[in-house]
């Protein structure tokens, strides 16, 4: 039989190469991605299913961080952490714990800094940086106008459909139980409509203080790690120009399209009463029935 009783050494040798497969269970960034769109569920029967469609396809781009090394940097982290953890205590829950801690404190830093730095070395200079986050800035700002347009045509279709119901009941082209059921469909779609878009617009103000953060580096360059030395900052204008866009331009677009999504969600409750806007709650009340 086997000698099961490691020495010190042994363990170190042992935990060292399962470090990945540690970080990757205590970090979220190592997971599937379920993120915002991702309960938007088909359905071929819904006369608002290519607009619910359209509205979820932004899913995609708001699930990806700007900061492609954040994840990176938590996994760095939480290994030297780790290695930190079994040099201090020499042992396995010593291990875990300081690769927890150093998991937590690399995933802060590599989202402040990592974006910022990946532009940054490969760039001639910082005006280069400045143009590289402008680029991504523009794409930010017309990926939330394409958000919001989808959901503004998403919340007219839902909205109309619910119209018509109740017009077609106000004709007695339908029986109300029908127009019920079927405006609990629409009621219900959208409501999952909203809660993704409140998931968005989280998302979009998280990416938002990333880019606020990238702009206040461009504008302090922070020393470059080979050489310790900060580099020459870029133009006044390119500066100005990434600071407008990070701190006012994105903030105002991502404000709209909460006030959008928040107005819509108020308006839901009217639209979706089948006794709202019309003469049929009077009828009720005399004891007439539609």
């Amino acid at each position: 039989m086997k000698n099961l009783n490691f020495s010190r050494r042994q363990r170190r040798t042992a935990i060292i190469p399962s470090m990945t497969a540690v970080v990757c269970l205590t970090l979220s960034g190592c997971q599937g991605v379920t993120g915002p769109g991702a309960t938007l569920a088909a359905d071929p029967n819904d006369p608002c299913q290519q607009q619910r469609t359209d509205f979820a396809g932004s899913k995609t781009y708001f699930q990806d961080k700007i900061i492609t090394g954040a994840a990176v940097g938590a996994a760095v982290g939480a290994g030297l952490g780790a290695l930190t953890g079994l040099i201090a205590g020499g042992n396995t829950k010593s291990a875990l714990t300081g690769g927890l801690i150093g998991g937590a404190a690399g995933g802060i830093a590599g989202a402040g800094t990592a974006y910022y730095n990946t532009l940054s070395e490969r760039a001639a200079d910082q005006d280069e940086v400045a143009a590289d986050i402008n680029r991504d800035l523009a794409r930010e700002a017309d990926q939330i106008d394409h958000t919001l347009a989808t959901f503004a045509r998403l919340r007219s279709c839902r909205f109309g459909v619910a119209k018509d119901l109740k017009s077609e009941v106000k004709r007695h082209e339908l029986d109300r139980t029908t127009a019920l059921a079927q405006i609990a469909y629409q009621r219900t779609r959208f409501d999952e409509e909203i809660q993704v878009a409140h998931d968005m617009g989280l998302a979009m103000a998280h990416r938002g203080e990333q880019f606020q953060e990238a702009a206040n580096d461009l504008r302090a360059p922070p020393p470059r790690p080979q050489t310790a030395v900060a580099p020459k900052p870029a133009s006044r204008s390119a500066v100005a120009q990434v600071n407008r866009a990070a701190t006012v331009s994105i903030p105002e677009k991502r404000a709209s399209f909460d006030q959008t999504v928040a107005s819509a969600q108020s308006a839901s409750k009217t639209a979706f009463d089948l006794d709202s806007g019309r003469t049929l709650s009077w009828l009720r009340f005399l004891g007439f029935d539609a």
